[in-house]
This record gives C-alpha cells, structure tokens and sequence, in this order.
C-alpha cells in the first residue's frame, strides 16, 4: 500500500506569518491537531501542531513529591503539586507570537509513492502523528494516524 493510497488530498495549511491565536483557532475550526506551514510562495516550510503550541506555555513543570511517614504502612505515598500558571493566562502570552516562532522547522515528510509501512515505522520512532506528502517539492496531501487507520480497514473489508 502507497502513502498516496490513504493520504488526505484536501490539506489545511497554515501561514508562518500567522499569530499562534489564528493558528488555534484555525486547527480547532477543522478538528485537526497540526497541520504544515506554508511560505508565500508554496514551499512547506514547517509543520505546527498542538504539541509545538503547548510547549510554548510558559508554565512551570509538575513535579512528584514524596510524603512520609508512609515508609511506615510499606507503600510510598506520592502527592502531585501543581505549579502551573492558569493555562489562559499562559496562551495569552503566546498568542499574538508568529507560527515561524514556535514552528517545527526540520519536519518528517514521504514523497508521493512511499511505502505506507515505510511511514508508519517512522511515525513510531519519530512518535509523530502526521506527515505531509510531497510530489517533487510540492504539497500533495498529509497522513495521519487515523488515515492509516481508515486505509487499513477499508484494505481488509475489500479483502
């Protein structure tokens, strides 16, 4: 099976220009989790995704504490302290920042005629969720787990 075979030919796309705010509200607007940057002149030149815009909340790390005296009853106890900063309060910080800045820049992508398992071995190294398809430079679709997915169950319910 070809990547092209289960690919979604109808991408939607984002602009590097484009402030993080308009780039939620782009990805939300479509029910997709990420999606490729475009430059002006068609060139992918990115890829965003929710990962890339939670990472860019300027919030602090959880952190697990032990607390005793729990060594007494056998088990340790462990308590989550949260010292996150109000999650809208951390967006607001980020969004009127460009695509470009949080953006990233070296993406995975399959030409056009790729192996579909090909694809999905590297998506599970790489542990990402989609990759643009390219046709000799130019965007042609992206694949996402749930296109495998879908491929795969429309391969065997021909079978």
């Amino acid at each position: 099976m070809k990547v092209e075979e289960v690919m979604t030919k109808k991408v939607i796309t984002l602009k590097p220009s484009q402030t993080v705010a308009e780039a939620v509200n782009k990805l939300a607007e479509h029910h997709i989790s990420g999606a490729p940057v475009m430059d002006e002149t068609g060139k992918t030149v990115g890829i965003l995704t929710e990962k890339d815009i939670l990472n860019a909340l300027k919030t602090s790390t959880k952190s697990i504490e032990m607390v005793y005296p729990s060594l007494s009853v056998v088990s340790v106890a462990f308590v989550e302290t949260d010292k996150i900063k109000e999650t809208m309060e951390a967006f607001s910080e980020i969004s009127n920042m460009k695509v470009s800045d949080i953006m990233v820049r070296d993406y995975v992508f399959a030409e056009k005629g790729t192996d579909l398992a090909k694809v999905v071995e590297i998506m599970g190294l790489r542990g990402i969720n989609r990759v643009p398809v390219l046709d000799s430079g130019k965007l042609v679709g992206i694949v996402s787990r749930a296109d495998i997915i879908k491929g795969l169950a429309k391969a065997k319910a021909v079978k």
